[in-house]
């Protein structure tokens, strides 16, 4: 804007736009009030001739991005850069259209050409740039939390070898004790608080573990629908003592996972989103399948987070409750879904409140298939009765006398 073009008749064309659109669409809400305040005040130090129609463009511009802004985030890197180029088009044919309309000055058609050719391509490029910085952002941003993860996966296995095995011998001491008639019933309920103790040490101890195991033994045929209203049964309770509504909407949905991992994940996402409405409020879940992916949308009304704290969400010991909370249920979330080929998508406001998508690779016919076939070692256990009796036929007629029946199940 400070060095623009002048046609004749007092209009202005210079490239206010690239940084415009590029600020609308990545910044956050306060740089882009503070990028259009900027914006209005250069083009009124310019001159006030004609500059109503500058800045009814940048409210209407404006507008319209934020109305596309929700969608563009969620295209990948070529779509979004060439939404993001076909905006700058638009832009700029709608003021060249708008200058000869309102003010019926005569523009050559090849400064028209030239103008939004420029434009255009300054938008690809800049969109390029913008987009190739963020994601080495990211790439950076996950190196260094896998790096934080590989530590705590060794630590996890460092405390499993030493500390576990001593408190399997003290556990079992504890209880020949218990059941000994030398000590009196009323000294032997210290004897049972100090076995519960050493349980919920051992329960820390396979929580650590999730970080070093590197994949679910058991897999399954997960049902969408039925884990999640099997976890809503489970945090009711604490709903209610919050006056949190939870409220489903569940389609019929089908992915391959471990059902412990998964119920896992569900409850420490449900269980913050709970815990960020002390007020009360509505934790809303959906669920949605395309042909190559599923999704899980469980968003809260609650406190929301900004930024930063966004940006450190899943790391080792960060947490947003302050003194209450430690940090590890969304680590485990992260990492428990990184087992499984999913993503983490998180989305957050503070005073709005926050939405965590989780996306999984859906079921396909092919990937059934693969699934259902016999494998050492892993115990697959089917969703479908009727399909899985069809490859008990088919495993017993292949005869593979060195694998076990991966369909006893149901047999």
């Amino acid at each position: 804007m400070l060095m623009p073009v002048t046609i004749h008749g007092g209009i202005i064309f210079d490239l206010r736009y690239i940084p415009f659109v590029i600020d609308c669409l990545y910044a956050n809400r306060f740089t882009r009030y503070w990028m259009i305040v900027l914006m209005i005040g250069l083009r009124l130090f310019k001159g006030f001739e004609h500059s109503w129609f500058a800045i009814s463009n940048i409210v209407l511009f404006y507008i319209v991005i934020m109305l596309l802004k929700k969608q563009f985030m969620q295209l990948s890197i070529p779509k979004k850069i060439l939404l993001s180029t076909s905006l700058m088009i638009g832009i700029t044919v709608w003021s060249i259209i708008g200058v000869n309309l309102f003010f019926h000055l005569p523009i050559t058609l090849p400064f028209s050409f030239a103008y939004v050719a420029i434009q255009s391509d300054g938008m690809f490029i800049v969109g390029y740039m913008v987009e190739h910085i963020r994601k080495q952002h990211l790439v950076l941003r996950r190196l260094i939390r896998m790096e934080k993860m590989e530590v705590v996966s060794h630590l996890a296995a460092s405390i499993s070898h030493e500390i576990r095995n001593p408190l399997t011998a003290t556990r079992g001491f504890l209880q020949l004790l218990m059941e000994s008639k030398d000590i009196p019933e009323d000294k032997k309920k210290y004897i049972s608080i100090a076995v519960s103790e050493l349980d919920q040490a051992e329960g820390i101890i396979r929580y650590y573990l999730t970080f070093a195991k590197p994949a679910p033994e058991k897999l399954e045929v997960l049902n969408l629908e039925e884990e999640i209203e099997k976890a809503i049964r489970i945090l009711e309770p604490l709903a209610n003592m919050n006056a949190v509504d939870i409220r489903p909407h569940l389609h019929s949905c089908k992915m391959v996972g471990n059902t412990g991992f998964f119920q896992q994940i569900l409850i420490n996402i449900m269980k913050n989103g709970i815990e960020a409405m002390p007020n009360g409020g509505v934790l809303s879940i959906y669920t949605k399948q395309d042909s190559s992916k599923v999704s899980i949308i469980i968003a809260d009304e609650g406190v929301g987070m900004d930024e930063a704290q966004k940006s450190r969400l899943g790391e080792p010991y960060f947490s947003t409750k302050e003194s209450k909370g430690t940090g590890h249920g969304m680590m485990v979330v992260f990492r428990l879904v990184e087992t499984m080929n999913g993503s983490v998508q998180v989305d957050s406001e503070k005073g709005k409140g926050t939405t965590i998508t989780l996306i999984f690779p859906a079921l396909s016919e092919t990937t059934k298939k693969i699934l259902l076939q016999p494998r050492p070692g892993i115990l697959f256990k089917p969703d479908f009765h009727q399909d899985c009796r069809g490859y008990i036929r088919i495993w017993k007629n292949e005869k593979h006398p060195s694998l076990q029946n991966p369909f006893h199940c149901l047999e």
